[in-house]
């Protein structure tokens, strides 16, 4: 609501111009884009005054810094296209992705439980919160692809899988194995990956049938090249997803991470699982968990306290540091502001 009534109360920006497409701007050179960019910064309040030099200067750059985190995007100053690109979004459009934001608080609890873990799916970041107020923690995550999201949900953490294998789901089945093993099958050995038929007989790889994988199933032992890295958290859905770790931690250093196959994987998971297991003396230690993934064996570590997970979809709030915004990256907003406006 704070939201909606920050941004009710900006004036129309209709005849507000366009910023035109221009090389990236750095701090202290000049271009004639700048005046409008301070216009637009002063708008959404990020910049205190306008005025009409073409000069980028420190003021200006500590504004754009401002709007780019208010806007998700990586708040190094430089005025590229991503960041002319979110300038240039008008305020009617804004209004309506907090007026689709407002409708989506009408779905979930206001109780996130004792313990919860919050995922806001287009920010990218996981954090930990006790008693519906006190964050914790906060963790980068990568999420899946616009064509294999990652879904919206509610449940519990049931347990951890250390030193975890990986069954291969159906959509990367026929998106990624079958082509790539067909055209090699020596895809099995370099991914320390087993074919079984539904007997649990493990067949061969020259054995395999590309034209009828359906009659196997494909298993991914533990190790350093497994998907899920070296922990796996399970919760209870109907989609087959989870969190994990990852043999990709490079992706943790992109800006947007949307990159997954539909789970979503965790900056230094090992930290999250030491505070999920606090209560377990015996598994729950950094150096227990190490001894564990160092025994090479996968293992079962259930919880005996409580956690949610909530897998949620916010591209509007508002923050001690003002409106946020994040990119609409399964195209949600859109869908659901036509069924509104019916």
């Amino acid at each position: 609501q704070k939201s909606f009534a920050f941004i009710n109360a900006l004036p129309d920006d209709t005849s507000y111009p366009k910023i035109s497409s221009t090389k990236p701007i750095a701090l202290n050179t000049s271009n004639s884009a700048v005046p409008t960019i301070k216009r637009r910064l002063a708008y959404w309040k990020d910049l205190m005054s306008a005025d009409t030099t073409i000069i980028y200067d420190r003021q200006t750059f500590l504004a754009v810094k401002r709007f780019q985190a208010r806007n998700g995007i990586y708040n190094d100053g430089i005025i590229n296209s991503k960041t002319i690109e979110a300038l240039n979004i008008p305020k009617a459009e804004r209004l309506a992705t907090v007026i689709v934001n407002l409708e989506r608080w009408k779905w979930f609890p206001r109780d996130f439980g004792e313990k919860a873990v919050v995922i806001n799916l287009p920010d990218y970041l996981l954090t930990v919160v006790e008693k519906n107020k006190d964050t914790v923690d906060v963790y980068k995550v990568v999420i899946g692809k616009p064509e294999r999201r990652t879904p919206v949900l509610v449940s519990k953490f049931n347990y951890l899988v250390i030193n975890p294998t990986w069954t291969v789901p159906p959509t990367i089945l026929k998106e990624d194995l079958i082509p790539d093993a067909t055209a090699d099958r020596a895809y099995f050995a370099n991914r320390n990956m087993k074919i079984y038929d539904w007997k649990n007989n493990e067949i061969a790889p020259d054995e395999w049938d590309p034209l009828t994988p359906d009659q196997y199933y494909y298993v991914q032992g533990p190790g350093p090249g497994n998907s899920l890295g070296a922990v796996k958290f399970n919760f209870n859905n109907s989609h087959t997803v989870y969190l994990h770790d990852t043999n990709h931690k490079e992706y943790f250093r992109r800006a947007h991470r949307a990159l997954s196959s539909g789970c979503v994987r965790v900056q230094d998971p090992f930290r999250l699982a030491t505070y999920l297991l606090q209560e377990k003396e015996d598994d729950g230690t950094q150096e227990k968990l190490n001894e564990m993934v160092a025994a090479k064996e996968t293992q079962k570590v259930f919880l005996t306290s409580t956690a949610y997970v909530h897998q949620l979809y916010w591209t509007a709030w508002m923050s001690s540091n003002g409106l946020q915004f994040r990119d609409d990256i399964y195209n949600l907003d859109d869908v659901l502001y036509k069924k509104l406006r019916k």
